[in-house]
């Protein structure tokens, strides 16, 4: 990677580097205030976690994912998960096994990897737009989840999700020793929430094994996992 100066600000566990023009070439992960680049696969363990740092850009990925920061403005994700908080305006593309979408704007947006192929886009808060190639520009909203799925790729349905659960279950957000720098505005984005919707979640959005269904698991005295279909 180059340009943003983007440098690893904290590890936790079995991180390793796989170069991709020697795939036989497996190193442990760079230590403290070194950079990565371009040619570097990143695996971490179960339980293994780090976070890439600039002065207005933080990268965070999670257990057991498998990235590739391609450039200053692309990232694949294989599988797991990763969040990018953007302090400033940017244009920044996500792509996993199988789908792809740009966002253009600043926020704190949470990535996660489906069996299918495809990613769930979730914005904690944030200002932007997000979009395809098949699709026009769609605006995002703190705690609404978009699908991007299939190739060539679209947005699928949209949830709503509970902030506030997201903050006390994201490792992403409270497994690092340092605040993320939009916590005030994530804050913002959550009273609103509240004052909009409160009340009215009983679902936790799970995995999407196809293009066609995915897994919402309902809690509360009638708990229960079912399929839902992503064009409902």
């Amino acid at each position: 990677m180059s340009g943003k100066d983007l440098a690893v600000t904290f590890k936790q566990g079995e991180i390793n580097l796989i170069d991709s023009i020697q795939t036989d070439s497996i190193q442990p992960f760079i230590g403290i205030g070194e950079k990565i680049y371009s040619q570097h696969f990143i695996s971490t363990a179960n339980g293994s976690r780090f976070e890439l740092k600039s002065e207005n850009t933080t990268w965070r990925v999670g257990s057991q994912s498998f990235v590739k920061f391609e450039s200053d403005n692309k990232v694949w994700i294989h599988s797991g998960s990763l969040l990018l908080c953007l302090v400033n305006e940017e244009t920044i593309t996500f792509q996993s096994r199988n789908s792809e979408a740009t966002f253009s704007g600043k926020g704190t947006i949470l990535i996660e990897s489906l069996e299918n192929g495809g990613f769930k886009f979730i914005p904690l808060e944030g200002d932007g737009l997000l979009n395809t190639k098949k699709d026009k520009p769609f605006p995002i909203l703190g705690g609404r989840l978009t699908l991007v799925l299939g190739n060539p790729s679209y947005l699928g349905s949209s949830y709503d999700i509970d902030i506030m659960l997201l903050l006390k279950s994201s490792k992403l957000i409270n497994y690092f020793p340092t605040a993320l720098t939009t916590f005030d505005q994530i804050g913002l984005a959550l009273y609103i929430q509240q004052l909009k919707l409160k009340g009215k979640y009983n679902a936790l959005i799970g995995d999407a094994h196809t293009d066609d269904e995915l897994q919402i698991w309902a809690f509360g005295d009638k708990a229960a996992e079912k399929s839902k279909s992503v064009s409902d």
